[in-house]
Order: C-alpha cells, then structure tokens, then sequence
C-alpha cells in the first residue's frame, strides 16, 4: 500500500508519525494475529475498532474514510411520533454493519474493563475464558488452541484475535471484518506544507493530513482495511479448526527373512474386516508402543483419563488399548486410524515397535473371543476403591469424616495417578508424592484423635497405630505400609535423599526393584493396608440396623 500525496510530504516526520509503519503491514489474509480493538497510548491518540459486515456492506465501509460502525457496540432509546424504539447495539442497517467485540468501560473506574465479542462468535470455537479476558479452544485433539489475546498495561488495551480462525468463522458466516484505525500524532512544529494524501485499494482506504488543534500541530492518518474469510468450501467449515486426516503407516510384524519392518496404513477403510477381505491386514491386527507413549497423557489428568483399558481425552475421543506381558501398550490398527485424532498419530507412530511380548490375553478374551472376564487387572481402581472404604469405615468408628474435603487441584491430581510410563525417579517421586498426599495428608488428625487408643497430641498415623494396638490389631499389616509410604516421601521423593532412603528400601525389600517397580510395589502395599483398616473398622462397628446409616465419606 502506498499514499498517493496530494499536498505535502512525510518526509521529515519523526518515525513515529509516518504512516507506513502501519500501512505496510496492512494484510488482508493473515495467518497469525488481527488487532480487533485498541484503546488510547501515551504520546498518541490511536484507535483501533472493528465489526462484521457483508459482501454489500464491504463496498459501504470502503466508501469513505470515517469510522461507519454506526450505532454498534451500544444500546439507546429513541422516540419518533410517541413510539419509543430501542436500538441494541448488535446491527446497524443503515451502515450494514454487525457488532463482532468491544471494550466496556464501567461508570466504577475500579473495576475492570469488560471485553466482550458476539456470541456467535463464541459459539462457533466452544471458547473457553481466562481470567485475563483472553479466549482459547480445544481442537479435534482436546489441545488449546489460542483465539483471543489481551495486552494491557498502565496506557494500553489492545485485543487481538488468531487470524486463521478468526478467517475461518468469517467464511463460515459469510461475512468480512472491517478493521478501523485512527492515530493523531501530536508534533513539535506543523509540518512547512500541509499534509494530505490518500490510499485506495480494493481492501482498504486511508487518508493522512495534518493540521493544528488549540495551537497543536499534528498529523492523522484515519481509514479501514478488511479482513477476508479463508477459501474453503462450506463443507469444510463443520468443525471450528481443520479436519485434515493423514493415516501414517504403523509397524504390525517383522518379515523373518530379512528381520525389515512390516507396515501397514491405518486407515480403516483400506483395512479388511471379518466380513470383508480385502487382502489387507486386519481392522484388529495388534499395534505395540512403548509405554512412553502414554506420558503426554498422564501429565494432564485433568484433560486425559488413563484406564487400564482406555484413553479418554474429556468428551473429545478415546481409545482401547491394553498392556501385554512386556508391559508394551497394545491397540487396534483400525482403531488407530478410526478413534485416535489425526493429530496424536505421529506422535504413536515415533512409539511404535515391532511386537513382542504376546498379546493382552485378557483383551482378546473380552474384545475377540466374547467371553465375560473380571476385567483387566486395574491397581489404580482398586486403590480408589480402598480408599473410599477405610473413609467410610473409619469415620464411623469416630463419628465424623476422617479425610478433609478435597482441594479441586488435589483431587485432580491424584485421580490422575497412573501405571508408570517410564524407569525414571523423577516420575517414581511424583507419583509418590500424589499417592502420599491423597492417602495421608488429607487425613484429619483431630477426627483420628478420637479413635479408641489414640493418643491427644498424636500425629496422623501414630492415632492408627494407638488405636491399631488397643483394639488387637496388627500394626505391621494396618500401618507399616502407610508409615513406609509416609517416611518414603520425606526422606527422598519431596526432598533431598538422605542415607535412610536405602535403608527404608531394603528394610521394604524394594532395594533391587527400578524405581517404577517400587512404586508398583509401594501402591499395592498402601492399597492392602488401607483394605486391612477398612476390615479392622468394620469389626469394631455394631451392627446396622433399621435407619443407621454409615458416616457420609468426603
């Protein structure tokens, strides 16, 4: 874009008030940000505004040089011959324009700005706020994608919007952005020959002049430029991000001969089935990966649930999947292709080996075979269910709850406990730390103070072992376990290792397990005492009869 002057010249303008700076980066069809709103800087006055309009309403906007929102963007009331009409905000006929975002300012000056945008707008993407008034979304995937930004300090608003879906929301609605931008810059000397030029082109138009207000020298440029829709067919636009699928091809086999990979795509419909041979392999070949694979996972419990079973992104998509005797994680090859998102494939694929191992026996009797099973053996499930039933048990032998009510981030936290994903210490200590956390330190000590046997002034699992001694129990089953969870994580997994860490682990017999088999070890073992002091309670309990009920657990 370039200023065609009719008077004047920028040349000698401080950098500040030329107008190329913002001219040139001036694109119709960008890819990464669109400034939407803009609000006051120091040493300028600048402006920047926005609303939706039509393929008509474009040709309207780009007719004159002024801002022609109109009356968008706020309410009023008007009388004509006693009627009374209320206008609010959301279009302007006689401007062809549709209200797309603001900022409202509120008669408080305390609070906050509020930064708002057309519902449907909103809608489209599912957004999801942040505290800050900025907006993110969740793609095919269940990953966020940014969509709108906030910059603000002590002199600056600005809101920008991710161009590409911005693009893509415009094609879907059939409609153009129109952007609107008005900078005065203020000047130290009038320029020696007055400024005036213009601009026009099939997306923009702009005028720059300058001029003198209550003996102020300045200079303005002021116009509006469009934002297009992307070129996609209506077809395309169904989901609110892109749906490209791509299938890449997984190792199922090695060729005995020559010890090469065999592959094989994972596209369902290229795949045979036990009603359709295709001379391909089948929907249900079996696909092994590393157990590495599942840590972008179990990172985010609150995103990704992690069953012995299944992979679950929230409503998004899930997966089966299985673990065989190599502890590898086995799954479908159609299902790769059908149920895992386009976009998590590559990342199975830098995962995937060849198989070994033999198959989940387990899965192939319930998945292949029909038949009814316990299911598949789940650790985690079991201590969730144990840790339910010594909070019911023990809080009514005292009469009231014995775990505090959970903290959400907490309760997220350890729901998100998982088989290990790797050897690695670091990822032991986590998890050590979450099942510490969840077991131990949510109990209230004040309600345990009031077991049979409890010392007053007795920390958490010394009540256990006071009331463990006085009604004969056996404390090396109900809470060593709990004692060598407890010393585990102080002594090493939430500080520095100390010379009682191996001790506790050869005391244990975990001293020549890797650290992922020790958590295994030290799970189950927290798992079986908790089961231990739920059996413990209930044999101290009278028996229920007619309207008692047990002590709700948190």
């Amino acid at each position: 874009m370039a200023l065609t002057y009719s008077s004047g010249s920028g040349d000698g303008l401080p950098e500040n008030a030329r107008p190329e700076s913002y001219l040139t980066g001036i694109n119709p069809a960008p890819t990464e940000w669109v400034t939407v709103l803009q609000e006051p800087m120091d040493g300028q006055v600048l402006g920047i505004g926005s609303y939706l309009t039509t393929f008509v309403g474009r040709e309207h906007a780009l007719s004159k040089f002024s801002w022609t929102h109109g009356s968008v963007g706020h309410s009023d009331i008007s009388e004509f011959d006693d009627e009374v009409v209320f206008h609010d905000g959301l279009t302007d006929t006689t401007e062809r324009a549709e209200f797309f975002a603001q900022v409202r300012r509120h008669q408080k000056p305390e609070v906050e700005p509020t930064i708002e945008f057309t519902h449907s707008f909103l809608w489209y993407f599912a957004a999801i706020p942040r505290p800050d008034g900025s907006w993110y979304f969740l793609d095919g995937a269940g990953r966020d994608q940014e969509l709108v930004r906030v910059h603000r300090d002590d002199t600056d608003l600005r809101i920008e919007v991710a161009a590409l879906p911005l693009r893509r929301y415009l094609a879907v609605r059939e409609r153009f952005l129109v952007v609107q931008y008005d900078q005065v810059t203020f000047l130290d000397t009038a320029p020696a020959k007055r400024i005036k030029a213009t601009d026009r082109t099939e997306v923009s138009i702009f005028e720059f002049h300058s001029g003198h207000s209550a003996s102020l020298a300045f200079v303005r440029l002021c116009g509006k430029h469009l934002i297009l829709p992307i070129d996609a067919k209506p077809a395309d636009l169904g989901h609110p991000y892109p749906t490209t699928e791509s299938y890449p091809e997984y190792t199922i086999g090695t060729d005995p001969g020559t010890g090469q990979s065999i592959t094989f795509t994972c596209e369902p419909d290229r795949l045979s089935s036990h009603f359709n041979d295709l001379g391909t392999p089948d929907y249900l070949t079996h696909v092994y990966f590393r157990r590495e694979v599942l840590r972008r996972y179990t990172s985010e419990p609150s995103r990704y649930q992690v069953s012995a079973n299944r992979l679950s992104c929230l409503g998004l998509w899930s997966i089966s999947i299985g673990r065989n005797g190599e502890d590898l994680v086995e799954a479908y090859l159609g299902d790769l292709g059908r149920d895992l998102p386009s976009a998590e494939r590559a990342h199975w694929l830098s995962f995937n080996v060849a198989p070994r191992g033999g198959i989940d026996q387990e899965r192939r009797r319930r998945d292949i075979l029909g038949q009814w099973t316990d299911g598949t053996a789940d650790p985690l499930r079991r201590l969730a269910h144990a840790r339910e039933r010594f909070s019911t048990a023990l809080s009514a032998v005292v009469g009231q709850p014995v775990y505090r009510a959970w903290d959400a981030a907490d309760q997220i936290t350890f729901t998100g406990l998982h088989m290990p994903t790797s050897s690695e210490q670091s990822e032991a200590d986590t998890q050590i730390l979450t099942l510490a956390k969840g077991v131990i330190e949510y109990l209230d000590t004040q309600a345990l103070r009031r077991l049979p046997g409890a010392d007053d002034k007795a920390a958490t699992i010394n009540c256990l072992n006071g009331w463990a001694k006085h009604t004969n129990g056996d404390t090396g089953t109900l809470v060593s376990p709990l004692r060598l969870l407890q010393n585990l994580r102080s002594n090493g997994a939430a500080h520095a290792r100390n010379k009682k860490w191996p001790a506790l682990l050869t005391q244990a017999g975990l001293a020549q397990l890797k650290p992922d088999e020790q958590f295994v070890r030290l799970m189950s073992s927290t798992t079986d005492a908790l089961e231990a002091l739920a059996d413990h309670a209930e044999t101290q309990l009278p028996p229920v009869t007619g309207e008692e009920k047990d002590v709700p657990a948190p």
